[in-house]
């Protein structure tokens, strides 16, 4: 029997998270904690910000407030493992 563990990961946090694009606010303030380990489906309806989240957390956008932590760790400081896949209706039922 493998009794090996896989790598538990690290938590992510944001804390008052705000990104605006212009007059238009995407994401207010947001708040979420997402413990080691865990997987995360993020869903809603068209325009409720999922992409703009999602480019967040990979670095493809800055916020205007608030941060963003792996661990303790500033997100921005450890952006080189990060990858997206970028979605695309084919990929949708």
């Amino acid at each position: 029997m493998n009794t090996a563990r896989l790598n538990p990961g690290i938590p992510l946090l944001l804390n008052g998270v705000t990104k605006r694009y212009g007059d238009n606010t995407i994401l207010n303030e947001l708040d979420l904690h997402i413990p080691s380990g865990q997987f995360v489906a993020v869903v809603g309806r068209s325009g409720g910000g999922k992409s703009t989240l999602l480019r967040l957390l990979a670095g493809l956008e800055k916020p205007n407030a608030g941060e963003l932590l792996a661990g303790a760790t500033p997100l921005a400081a450890i952006q080189d493992d990060t990858r997206m896949m970028f979605q695309d209706a084919r990929l949708l039922p």
